[in-house]
């Protein structure tokens, strides 16, 4: 049985999503029919912008199981259609009204189960992922890449300051509040030296956001030149070349540190072969906060001798809480004229199925930080 009293309140070709249907099949587009009478605490936004993920990428590539069919893209900012019975006001207490332009937690927890209780509502047993669920049941609209969505009951939502774009605030639903995420529970502060480990669309939060929570000295590590230029606007102070010999890069470290190695690593690539470097280039008592390699059988031979002689410890951080979204909205604000978060996000293609497949192959070829989708 549906949920909600169903209403089409536009023409077909006003309720356009692209389908994933699997890796190595092509994207699909279908319209389904709209809500106009809402469930009680559900929002319905017009989506503005999503930007592509590189989790999206790498559901894309096969690396990690999914439900299908379904809409991907969980980096989503748009404006207010219909909010149900309910919703007042956003995470921060500020009313909420149609036409207000928002962004929202990618997660939605039940509240009441262990791991909600234990502060851990982004790893609810019953948790919703936006762009991460089924999309052939009613009611569809369940992430962004489409021309709307369909909050549920519970969706942590912020109204988007308005002197942020949309390219500066899509990318925080997910990249800069994975960032903040892993900066909080590693109790991040005031330290000399931070290495970043890759320098797409996290690590260049990475650089930016360590550098304005304490660290005295960025040191960003990434194979690609022009993503280590960018990572100096970006508030790195000094740059390495990941394609260099891991003696190398650990000598240019002890070079840079005096010997004595960095306080933070934050892991930011993907790919599981960073780890043994992080773990070397580690000053004795150091942090490593892992964020990036996320998909399964992401295995690597790592020395556990150096991880206990030299006290380290290892945090990892997925998904994150409504706070950290919270933060994030708040750095980018504070130091939009400092660093140019809006280099993060392009080019821009339409939402349609040579758009999507357009993006999705210029993330995978490097030449893009973040594509974005809008909808016509």
């Amino acid at each position: 049985m549906p949920l909600h009293d169903v209403t089409v309140v536009m023409s077909p070709s006003d309720s356009t999503a692209i389908i994933f249907n699997g890796s190595g099949l092509p994207f699909e587009e279908i319209k389904f029919p709209l809500i106009k009478n809402l469930g009680e605490g559900e929002v319905l936004v017009r989506i503005s912008l999503s930007t592509v993920c590189g989790s999206d990428l790498h559901t894309w590539q096969g690396h990690r199981p999914f439900p299908t069919p379904c809409i991907l893209g969980h980096e989503i900012v748009g404006k207010i259609v219909e909010l149900g019975n309910g919703v007042k006001n956003d995470y921060n207490g500020d009313k909420l009204a149609k036409g207000d332009r928002i962004v929202w937690s990618m997660t939605v927890g039940c509240g009441d189960c262990y791991f909600c209780n234990q502060n851990l509502p982004q790893k609810c047993v019953n948790l919703f992922k936006y762009g991460h669920v089924q999309s052939d049941n009613y009611p569809h609209f369940t992430g962004g890449f489409a021309k709307y969505v369909l909050l549920k009951k519970g969706s942590n939502i912020f109204k988007v300051p308005p002197e942020l774009s949309d390219e500066e605030v899509a990318p925080l639903m997910c990249a800069g509040s994975t960032i903040t995420s892993g900066l909080d529970i590693a109790n991040f502060g005031k330290c000399n030296y931070v290495a970043i480990q890759g320098c797409g669309a996290l690590g260049l939060y990475g650089c930016a956001f360590s550098k304005e929570m304490g660290a005295s000295k960025v040191i960003a590590i990434d194979p690609h030149k022009e993503r280590l230029e960018l990572a100096k606007e970006f508030g790195a102070d000094y740059i390495i070349n990941a394609n260099n010999s891991h003696n190398s890069i650990i000598d240019e470290f002890k070079k840079i540190t005096g010997g004595r190695g960095v306080d933070y690593v934050i892991e930011a690539t993907g790919d599981p072969n960073a780890l043994p470097i992080g773990i070397k280039i580690l000053r004795v008592g150091g942090k490593y906060i892992l964020l990036g390699a996320i998909y399964p059988k992401s295995t690597v031979s790592l020395d556990i001798s150096d991880i206990i002689t030299k006290c380290l410890q290892i945090f990892g951080m997925h998904n994150y809480k409504p706070e950290n979204l919270r933060r994030a909205i708040e750095l980018v604000k504070d130091t939009k004229n400092k660093y140019p978060f809006k280099k993060l996000v392009g080019p821009v293609f339409n939402l349609s199925v040579n758009g999507l497949e357009n993006a999705f192959k210029a993330l995978d070829s490097k030449k893009s930080i973040r594509p974005a989708i809008v909808p016509k």
